[in-house]
């Protein structure tokens, strides 16, 4: 029983005795004081007819009136009178008087009062004794009026009571429902302080929970920093703040190479997309170029980058190829005359020199973060080159330009600038490209700007006979976004994640689109970046989630879907997969949603909104590529998530990174003590799976999990 109970228990049994004993007291008092004055009313009477009927003659006419006179009065149950010898001379009874007192209270409260007698003379003679019994009905009637009474006025009372300890148990429960949500809060890893009550017992206790929030918000805190500064001294140069070269080749061969391996599964398409929903951008054709190699690319010396495969052809609108996928420019920085500089500034002078380049190249990164689709990494490859990784790039030459000028402007001392302080070699990439290919053309199209001039920069164009980006204009995607989501050219592929023990913990379901019927099936990373441009994810997204929960109605298992932050964050496509999801709450609780690490942290509110929102329905959330907002982890703690999928970057070769082992255990325990599993994404040799498993993590998918 809860204590809240007990104590209403407590109240309601203290007033029910009180009350019950109270009104038992009362009437038992009353009795006796009922049968008092019914006793002297019995000897007066008795006194009184004797003493009148003593003055009268003593025939038994003149008697029997004056008794009548008394009798007639209804108050008197009997009166009789007997002579010396015993003889009963005359006798008044009264027939029972009809009163509303239950029965069951005159057997409870019974009154007696004993009868008055007095001696009746005649000259001096002692005529007889007259016996006088008043009716004891009318006093049960003023006994039950009394109780009626007391009881209306205990009831009364006991409601006051009753609102009086509501009000107390109130002013108790609701520090206690606090102290109770907090605990609840502390048992999912968020950390919530509550007001102090103004109960001293209770605000001690307040208080001290409070403190150990406190002291475990701010280890959480140590936690995080220290994980971080961990982070940035085993991938980040400490002089320019840059990625190392070891984090930054990872990362761009997982790029290259493409993160979504798995066997295909085709899921029958459930309920058809309703093509309505797609918004309509505000852009005209001609004035707006989607990002992610797919607009125009111009080139030094005014040379454009030419198509040499396309998936569209404008006359037909067939598609005659299927897209590559992540594209973008890779710019190969290299600052001249390192080791002159270094020796006229000195040390500290030159590793002054870098950190602002360092500071220049990452300020421009942020600033292009805010507007690409995915984010752009930026490296330190050794003493004298640095790597800029720019998805998204629709006019490269603007960009290089502008990333030349700001480093030869940069000063030396005093205001000096260096005449031939740095060049930049730059190639367009995409997914499919070989690391070492990729490599060898950023080096010669560095070259090409060395043999330039000073502070030249070079953008090569693609060798010939290569696949290049694929440009398409908005009208074209449009046609074809609206097209499949009409046909329901939708499916999911799948590939497992599976647990230390090899058991699966879900099915990893990526979308895939078909853009012409009978053509090739292009992934995710394909379309999704197109369609945030158009702002088209949400009927994709539903479209997605019904295939979902199509496959979950026919198999066994989890299956865990990705969904594009520009669709939760939007209110009217939430509400829609909200009611698509409602009503399947077992199906809910099988099915694991995720959203991209660079898109949550982008529109954060939305992402914590969206979380509740799927929670409630049983939901497992969770972030997928996640690695690069480590300072920001603890800000998680009040989002409900089931699971972080730890970014392959960090994954690659952990068998043999040392340092990154470390770091990635540090991982674990912070998403551990937060409540969350830790995922690995990437995996792609036994070596690997094996080192994770003893690093701690949860879960593992990739190209060696099977």
């Amino acid at each position: 029983m809860s204590l809240f109970r007990q104590l209403w228990l407590a109240v309601i049994l203290v007033t029910i005795t009180s009350f019950t004993g109270s009104l038992f007291v009362s009437l038992l008092g009353t009795r006796s004081y009922l049968e008092q004055q019914l006793h002297r009313k019995n000897i007066d009477s008795a006194n009184s007819l004797a003493y009148s009927i003593s003055q009268l003659r003593k025939d038994p006419i003149t008697i029997g009136l004056q008794i009548a006179a008394f009798f007639d009065s209804g108050q008197y149950q009997a009166i009789s009178i007997t002579s010396a010898d015993g003889k009963l001379i005359t006798e008044r009874v009264q027939n029972k008087i009809e009163t509303t007192v239950p029965g069951w209270f005159t057997r409870l409260f019974p009154i007696s009062a004993t009868p008055g007698q007095a001696q009746i003379s005649d000259a001096l003679l002692h005529f007889g004794v007259i016996k006088v019994i008043s009716e004891a009905q009318l006093a049960h009637q003023a006994l039950w009026e009394q109780a009626k009474t007391l009881m209306l006025w205990f009831l009364g009372a006991s409601i006051v009571c009753v609102l009086i300890g509501a009000t107390i148990l109130q002013r108790i429960h609701k520090p206690l429902a606090e102290m109770v949500e907090q605990a609840d809060e502390i048992m999912e890893r968020r950390f919530l302080t509550i007001s102090e009550p103004r109960i001293p017992e209770l605000r001690s206790l307040a208080r001290a929970t409070n403190d150990m929030i406190r002291r475990l918000h701010n280890r959480g805190i140590e936690e995080t920093k220290r994980l971080e500064a961990l982070h940035k001294q085993i991938n980040f140069d400490p002089i320019t703040g840059l990625a190392r070269r070891e984090y930054f080749m990872n990362q761009l061969s997982q790029i290259l190479i493409g993160r979504e391996e798995g066997h295909e599964v085709e899921q029958k398409p459930g309920a058809a997309s309703e093509v309505q929903d797609m918004p309509q951008d505000e852009a005209s054709e001609g004035k707006y170029h989607p990002m992610g190699g797919h607009g125009e690319v111009v080139l030094h010396e005014e040379k454009t980058l030419a198509s040499t495969a396309t998936v569209a052809d404008a006359a037909t609108g067939q598609i005659q190829g299927q897209i590559q996928g992540r594209r973008g420019i890779f710019f190969l920085i290299r600052i001249n005359n390192l080791e002159e500089i270094n020796g006229e500034l000195g040390r500290t002078g030159a590793n002054e020199l870098l950190h602002r380049v360092g500071s220049l190249i990452g300020g421009i990164t942020e600033e292009f973060e805010e507007i690409a689709s995915s984010p752009p990494l930026a490296a330190r490859l050794n003493g004298s080159d640095f790597a800029l990784l720019a998805p998204d790039v629709s006019n490269a030459t603007k960009f290089a330009r502008r990333l030349s000028e700001e480093l030869a402007a940069l000063p030396l001392r005093d205001g000096d600038r260096i005449t031939d302080f740095c060049h930049i070699g730059a190639v367009p990439y995409q997914r499919g490209d070989t690391l070492s290919e990729l490599l060898s053309r950023a080096d010669a199209a560095l070259a090409t700007a060395e043999q330039t001039g000073a502070n030249a920069w070079h953008l090569a164009a693609r060798p010939s006979g290569q696949a290049s980006p694929v440009s398409l204009n908005i009208a074209d995607w449009r046609h074809i976004f609206s097209d499949a989501l009409t046909a329901n050219r939708f499916m999911l592929a799948f590939h497992p994640v599976v647990d230390p023990t090899g058991a699966v913990l879900h099915q990893e379901g990526v979308a895939r689109m078909q853009a012409q019927a009978e053509g090739g099936w292009l992934d995710a990373s394909d379309f999704i970046n197109i369609a945030a441009r158009l702002n088209i994810t949400g009927p994709i997204d539903v479209a997605v989630l019904r295939h979902a929960l199509e496959f979950l109605r026919s198999n066994a298992g989890e299956v865990a879907v990705d969904l594009s932050i520009e669709t939760v964050a939007n209110h009217r496509f939430r509400n829609k997969l909200d009611a698509l999801l409602r009503p399947h709450p077992e199906l809910c609780r099988r099915l694991w949603i995720e959203v991209p690490e660079y898109g949550a942290f982008r529109k954060f509110e939305a992402f914590r909104d969206s979380c509740h929102i799927f929670g409630q329905l049983g939901c497992h959330l969770g972030i997928r590529d996640f690695g690069r907002h480590l300072d920001s982890i603890q800000s998680l703690a009040g989002a409900g998530l089931s699971y972080l999928k730890v970014t392959d970057s960090f994954i690659h070769r952990i068998n043999q990174n040392k340092a990154n082992q470390k770091f990635l255990k540090n991982l674990c325990g912070q998403a551990h003590a937060l409540g969350m599993k830790a995922i690995a994404l990437g995996v792609q040799s036994e070596a690997e799976q094996k080192a994770l498993i003893k690093l701690g993590f949860d879960g593992m998918a990739g190209r060696a999990i099977k």
